[in-house]
């Protein structure tokens, strides 16, 4: 994350959200949505697991901080076996 001048916008919140328009069951760990703070670089991590669900389909991560927001689309695409749920690509 970086400020209006570029410089990096630490110890700002960021929060990461999943659309499932589509119903696959894709989520975080825990489910949506998952907040961190960005470290003195401006950037920012979790080690919450994205689990992709048991049904194929589209889903959309949101990313929302301070005004700023951004998205990026997944596919769910493979059942993993009994039990299991299906593959992100």
């Amino acid at each position: 994350m970086a400020l209006s001048d570029g410089a990096p916008a630490g110890g700002r919140m960021v929060s990461f959200f999943v659309d499932d328009p589509e119903g696959t069951g894709t989520d975080f760990h825990g489910g949506s949505p998952v907040r961190v703070t960005t470290a003195s670089d401006g950037t920012g991590t979790t080690d919450v697991p994205l689990l992709a669900g048991d049904f194929q389909g589209g889903v959309e991560v949101k990313v929302i901080a301070e005004g700023a927001h951004g998205s990026f689309s997944l596919q769910v695409i493979q059942r993993q076996g009994r039990g299991g749920g299906g593959r992100l690509a």
